[in-house]
């Protein structure tokens, strides 16, 4: 435990450490839900295209249902699936980018209470 007051800069990084951690935990909950998002288009896309061309497709829109052709379906799933790899990877990147973010400044927040505690501001308690 620490028993001496924490500098206002050092104090600062900390803040600014777990802003950074609650924004990573947003970019993985918005990841995991275009992810699963991508499985169910996935799954649409492989089942429309076991269905026979002469046979109806209907696509939900709204509370009403809409024939399409079997075509129309699977280009509108296939661009949607395209969208959602393109946000997976700008989710990805940010995911790294903030987890780099991360490990530095914890440790830069470490050597700074090491520092702390070799000058004896800081009790280990």
């Amino acid at each position: 435990m620490i028993m001496a007051t924490i500098p206002p800069s050092l104090q600062a990084e900390i803040e600014k450490l777990q802003a950074l951690q609650a924004q990573l935990q947003n970019v993985l909950i918005m990841k995991q839900q275009v992810e699963s998002e991508l499985k169910e288009i996935e799954k649409a896309i492989s089942e429309i295209e076991k269905v026979p061309p002469e046979n109806k497709i209907y696509k939900a829109v709204g509370t009403f249902l809409i024939m399409v052709s079997k075509e129309q379906a699977l280009n509108e799933l296939k661009e949607r699936e395209e969208l959602l790899k393109l946000n997976i990877t700008s989710l990805s990147k940010q995911e790294s980018l903030l987890r780099k973010q991360i490990d530095d400044l914890r440790s830069k927040i470490n050597e700074a209470l090491a520092r702390m505690q070799q000058s004896g501001r800081v009790e280990g308690g």
